[in-house]
């Protein structure tokens, strides 16, 4: 595909250089300026226009930020062994009990108590509200080569957009809101590496106690202590996009007002997941770019869906004027 939109790019930059040579050379004419409105977001841009066969146009698309709010479920009584998230504080009571003997006999390895007064009416939340965030402001530089020349306004156009590679952010929207969940798995895991201490024969393994987290497929999603109890994921796509589409009217306008149409595609390559993840195998948290073929349930089609959008759509309407 890049290079099908290379070869196509350079042939339609020498017809224009063919034409401006054979015409009147490559000195700029006029100079406009267009404001737009497309799927781009509001666009601002100045060109020229080298000839009537060939033009070039450079702005910025402000793109505006779209927030979307939604709660998802944790399953803490998944990993409670069925206790009811009602009846949670009793086993944050026990846990910090053991977790106060825990530091009093290894200071040099010291673990946070959970802490009850972060958490609403003191049990770990069942559910987190969370926040998406799509930030896609670019900047563009394209070419318009003119097939008619002046007998017709149509064009085709090639050059690039440049943009943020990360383009989608979901994370909780009450700062420091994991906190607790931080707490209650760090204990879990020393539990499960100590398994001689009183923290996991007492409260751990009789209760059949587990990681807070979300199972998907082979990944285990859990916020990473570094994080301060946040948690983020995001969708990633190429900074650098390459752009091919074709439209009507000038970026110059033979007048001193105009309009310009344009659709075409941003090929901005496969789209990249990443979620926080926490490797059992290794003990380490990590960042993850999320495999396809790694991931099952609905979380796994939703993340194969989205690898499938590696190009996109453009399609704007501007108001051009020329101002030299």
């Amino acid at each position: 595909m890049k290079k099908t939109l290379l070869l196509i790019g350079m042939a339609l930059l020498s017809f224009g250089t063919m034409h401006a040579q054979e015409d009147e050379g490559w000195i700029p004419k006029h100079v406009g300026v267009g404001v737009g409105l497309g799927t781009n977001g509001v666009s601002i841009d100045a060109s020229t226009n080298i000839n009537k066969w060939f033009g070039v146009r450079a702005g910025v698309n402000i793109f505006p930020t779209i927030k979307v709010k939604t709660d998802i479920d944790l399953g803490i009584e998944n990993k409670t062994n069925g206790v009811d998230i009602n009846q949670m504080s009793r086993h944050i009571d026990n846990l910090n009990a053991q977790i106060d003997a825990w530091n009093a006999t290894h200071p040099a390895n010291r673990m946070d108590r959970i802490d009850k007064s972060l958490l609403p009416d003191g049990n770990l939340p069942n559910s987190l509200d969370i926040e998406g965030k799509l930030k896609n402001t670019t900047f563009h530089f394209l070419v318009d080569v003119y097939p008619f020349g002046d007998k017709s306004s149509f064009h085709a156009t090639v050059g690039a957009y440049f943009g943020p590679s990360k383009v989608v952010k979901v994370y909780n929207r009450e700062d420091g809101f994991l906190t607790p969940v931080n707490q209650w798995n760090q204990a879990i895991l020393t539990a499960q590496q100590n398994p001689t201490s009183t923290l996991n024969t007492m409260v751990v393994e009789p209760n059949n106690l587990q990681m807070i987290g979300a199972e998907l497929g082979d990944y285990f999603i859990a916020p990473n202590p570094a994080d301060n109890g946040n948690v983020e994921a995001s969708i990633k796509v190429s900074g650098f996009r390459p752009y091919l589409g074709i439209g009507f009217g000038r970026a110059v306008p033979k007048n001193r007002i105009g309009c310009q149409f344009d659709m075409g595609v941003q090929f901005w390559g496969t789209p990249k997941v990443y979620a926080p993840t926490y490797n059992k195998a290794t003990g380490e948290y990590q960042n993850e770019k999320l495999s396809k073929g790694n991931t099952d349930g609905k979380g796994g089609s939703t993340i194969k869906t989205i690898s499938k959008i590696s190009v996109y759509p453009v399609i704007s309407f501007r108001l051009v004027g020329r101002i030299l």
